[in-house]
């Protein structure tokens, strides 16, 4: 619990090193959750853009899990204290817990091994872009470091 709460404590200083702001990055994962609800429902509403369209289920599957990968590492693992692998894991469990809940308890909607394929797909996809941010942001980082050793130890005048 302690850990929890330390981890907690550094994640603004974190997000800051990084260059990145933190109510941005909390406000992506709270859209990629709310987006997440939308499997919960007993059915998709009539007035939802696409609905009817072919495929577009499938397309919101990929995407909804890529962003909701994408955001919850910019949040939790922005340099490198969170284990991206314990996102990824939650997101698998959670997307065979849809299907589940879909194939037991919502009969309107159907449980597809397709729809796991593409969470799957999305989670790679999400892992993906969120390595992609961070090899990008790597040569700034390397040289900050560079500048750290340029300048040498400080040292205090003598007395």
């Amino acid at each position: 619990m302690d850990a929890a709460v330390e981890f907690c404590r550094h994640l603004p200083h974190e997000i800051r090193r990084v260059g990145g702001s933190l109510p941005w990055r909390v406000g992506a994962l709270v859209l990629a959750i709310v987006a997440n609800i939308g499997f919960y429902l007993p059915s998709i509403p009539s007035g939802v853009p696409g609905a009817g369209v072919v495929g577009v289920d499938k397309l919101v599957h990929l995407v909804v899990f890529a962003l909701t990968v994408w955001a919850a590492g910019r949040l939790l693992a922005p340099r490198r204290r969170f284990p991206m692998g314990w996102v990824v894991i939650v997101a698998l469990a959670h997307a065979l817990l849809i299907e589940l809940i879909q194939l037991v308890l919502l009969p309107e909607r159907g449980a597809e091994g397709a729809d796991i394929l593409l969470d799957v797909i999305g989670i790679a996809l999400g892992v993906g872009l969120w390595i992609g941010e961070r090899l990008r942001r790597a040569p700034r980082r390397m040289r900050a470091a560079d500048d750290d050793l340029d300048r040498g130890p400080e040292v205090s005048p003598p007395a």
